[in-house]
């Protein structure tokens, strides 16, 4: 679970200790910080991970003297080191003040992976004392007795011995003064090995799936090293791609978890991936969310996470106004290879008219999605038939039997329309987009529009509303931008709450569209050779990717 320090950071558990996000690479368990310095209660540890050269290991800190201000305090405390389980030495007796205590390492300094232990001497009697102060805590005692017990409970005794920092031959390698257990600069900087542990739906055909697909393609294009986890989680889209299934694993060996899943789901995780998945790990919620206000039932859900992801700036600006943790504009990586041959017969298709697609899923809201929107225009472009035909691809039907009825009975006199129902393999679907002349999506609100971006690709002419997310990529000189009136929802739609506000694009201008790609082909030569241009240039994998990596760098810094 992800908390704020005063100064704004996130921050994440390590056991009994609170750690910026870097720091979690570095556990440690039982050491705690009291303002400028450590303290211990009885027994400490820290992991080193990586290999430290040196011949003698340095304790700096203070030893202040609380004898004359509290009763139960008449001595001090000794002190115990050890590295992986052997005794490098024990101080005791010690002396107020500030110190320097050396302590000889074994032959070659510090491997991989040590241990180094504190132990406190001569607290184990202030222990019990301290748990009876606790016990007794609301039950009537004597007076002098019952205070030095509370004494005990704050374990001043404990608190004499402060450690400000440890080095190696000099050479600091953990800094307590800063109100946490910092590592040496030089330690992270040398030893921080970014990666990312991609959990998603990879198998499943739905674009929460995809949006896990696309980060791997982005992240192999920069060579960040990744694991692929299979989100556990329900689906109700069948899996069936297998793009990445050879590279799925159980295990989430990076320091930085990030979940495609949607907001709600994530109360979900711990249960189906135990809480140690994310225990040790910068969490990062990668979300979407297509209108203006983020609800105020999803805020809730950032708990789990230290940051959020999002696939648009449209998205983060709704998120980032009621979440407070760190939300970034991450978005998807538009590639994939083009599908080359005549594709129409397969489907059914004429092969002299020009076609019109939509594709969306019923799952996603059809309300939101819009197609009587498409269907509308197409009839106002076309009322009497003519060069051109409508394709509608949808699937989960099954599942919507009453949005799927009313598609049905919108298509059943409409000439040359054609409805495609079936889920396709991924390959297969694109087959059909390139089989396409022009993607229209006249959706009330996006998160993204990765039907829309998928088009662009191919170097085929956009029609899209102009509003939400979309208006990111899409603009007139590489798309045809349609006119809108934003209105405000008078019924739920899904998770789309009455009150809300999305676009009512404006039908007309879609129609002189359509008919003005018909008729004008260098038209659609000039925006799909742009839109192509313009989708690599800003959504290639090696550009996302360099989002990625110049973020993990950042954690090094905290």
């Amino acid at each position: 679970m992800a908390f704020w320090t005063k100064k704004l950071q996130p921050v994440q558990r390590s056991n009994n200790v609170w750690l910026p996000p870097q720091q979690a690479m570095w556990p440690h368990r039982r050491i705690f910080i009291d303002g400028t310095a450590a303290w211990l209660r009885d027994r400490g540890e820290i992991d080193v991970l990586v290999a430290l050269p040196g011949r003698r290991l340095e304790l700096i800190g203070t030893l202040i003297d609380h004898s004359k201000e509290f009763q139960s305090v008449r001595h001090f405390p000794g002190l115990r080191v050890l590295v992986n389980g052997s005794e490098l030495d024990t101080v005791w007796p010690v002396r107020p003040g500030p110190f320097i205590w050396h302590f000889p390492l074994p032959p070659g300094g510090l491997p991989p992976k040590s241990i180094i232990t504190l132990e406190l001497r001569g607290v184990r009697w202030r222990n019990f004392l301290a748990w009876i102060g606790r016990k007794i805590e609301r039950v009537p005692f004597p007076g002098a007795s019952s205070a030095r017990l509370q004494e005990h409970r704050r374990q001043m005794f404990h608190r004499q011995l402060r450690f400000e920092a440890i080095r190696i031959d000099g050479e600091e390698i953990f800094d307590f003064r800063d109100g946490r257990i910092t590592p040496a600069r030089h330690l992270v900087e040398k030893n921080w090995k970014p990666g990312l542990n991609i959990v998603g739906f990879f198998r499943a055909a739905l674009g929460v799936g995809e949006m896990a697909r696309c980060m791997v393609r982005a992240a192999d294009a920069v060579k960040l090293p990744t694991a692929l986890v299979e989100l556990k989680l329900h689906s109700l889209n069948p899996r069936n791609d297998d793009s990445f299934t050879s590279r799925l694993q159980e295990h989430n060996p990076h320091p930085v978890n990030v979940f495609h899943l949607d907001a709600p789901q994530s109360q979900e995780l711990d249960h189906h991936h135990g809480q140690l998945f994310r225990t040790g790990r910068y969490n990062i919620a990668y979300w979407a969310w297509e209108l203006l206000e983020f609800p105020d039932n999803r805020v809730r859900y950032h708990r789990g996470f230290d940051e959020i992801w999002c696939l648009s700036e449209f998205t983060r600006s709704a998120i980032a106004a009621k979440v407070p943790k760190p939300v970034l504009t991450m978005p998807l990586a538009i590639d994939f290879p083009i599908p080359r041959g005549e594709f129409r017969t397969q489907f059914g298709l004429p092969v002299r008219k020009f076609l019109f697609l939509f594709i969306f899923d019923l799952n996603s809201t059809q309300g939101r999605k819009n197609p009587q929107a498409v269907i509308k225009a197409f009839r106002h472009a076309f009322p009497v038939g003519g060069p051109a035909g409508l394709v509608i691809k949808t699937h989960n039907t099954s599942l919507n039997p009453a949005e799927f009825a009313l598609l049905q009975a919108e298509l059943a006199d409409l000439p040359d329309a054609h409805l495609i129902s079936d889920t396709l393999p991924r390959t297969t679907l694109l087959e059909l987009q390139q089989a396409c002349d022009c993607f229209v999506s006249l959706h009330r609100a996006e998160g993204f529009g990765l039907g829309v971006a998928e088009a662009m690709f191919l170097g085929k002419p956009v029609i899209s509303t102009d509003w939400s997310a979309t208006t990111e990529f899409v603009n007139s000189s590489n798309g045809c931008p349609v006119q809108y009136q934003l209105v405000t929802l008078d019924r739920n739609h899904g998770p789309y709450l009455r009150g809300q506000i999305w676009a009512e694009a404006d039908v007309a201008h879609a129609a002189y569209w359509m008919k003005k790609l018909v008729e004008d082909s260098t038209l659609r030569s000039r925006l799909g050779f742009q839109a192509a241009a313009d989708i690599r240039r800003q959504f290639s994998p090696e550009a996302i990717g360099r989002r990625y990596l110049q973020r993990l760098d950042s954690f090094r810094l905290w």
